[in-house]
């Protein structure tokens, strides 16, 4: 289990759900864009619930591992979903900066 921290707090969930929020997330960031995930979450009682997360360009998020004594949860379709839009190639959105400087209008060489 990993524990994810988030600027509002924290929530407990699988390792291979952790890991695959913090991959899509960093996917996001590099892409100056963001998006909302829902993950299945234990309590503190070991009820299982839900928790959405904008995660993305402006996203602050640790995951650290974290003893339970819960048994593992996992959800083979979100973990699966969320590697597959992280390894998934990105649009760059119309006008978005690449971070080359060439799209810059100083660097137009047809602008003259």
């Amino acid at each position: 289990m990993k524990r994810i921290f988030h600027a509002g707090g924290s929530v407990v969930t699988g390792s291979d759900l952790a890991d695959a929020v913090m991959q899509y997330a960093e996917r996001l960031s590099t892409r100056g864009q963001v998006e909302v995930v829902d993950i299945p979450v234990i309590g503190d009682s070991g009820q299982v619930g839900r928790a959405q997360f904008l995660i993305g360009a402006a996203s602050q998020l640790t995951s650290v591992t974290s003893p339970t004594g819960f048994r593992e949860l996992v959800d083979t379709d979100i973990t699966a979903g969320l590697r597959r839009k992280a390894l998934a190639p990105m649009a760059v959105p119309q006008g978005a900066w690449t971070g080359d400087g060439l799209d810059a209008p100083q660097f137009d060489e047809f602008d003259y």
